[in-house]
């Protein structure tokens, strides 16, 4: 939130057991459209491999995330 707030873009990974948290947040900062890119729960024990394969799974909501003009 502090980078956003001075217009520098950024995505926040979360899982979907804590999407709904993350975007209370979010809403309680006054801060509705921050972007929150959600990948699948659990990823504590995974292999590197299988947390890569989930983020590339959600690179193109990664990359609008970080390219869009600041509101």
């Amino acid at each position: 939130m502090f980078f956003e707030r001075r217009g520098i873009p950024t995505a926040t990974f979360v899982t979907h057991a804590f999407d709904k948290y993350a975007r209370g947040l979010c809403r309680m900062q006054g801060m509705e459209a921050l972007p929150i890119v959600v990948i699948p729960h659990p990823i504590a024990a995974l292999p590197r491999e299988n947390l890569r394969q989930k983020v590339r799974a959600v690179s193109a909501e990664l990359r609008t995330a970080l390219t869009r003009r600041p509101d």
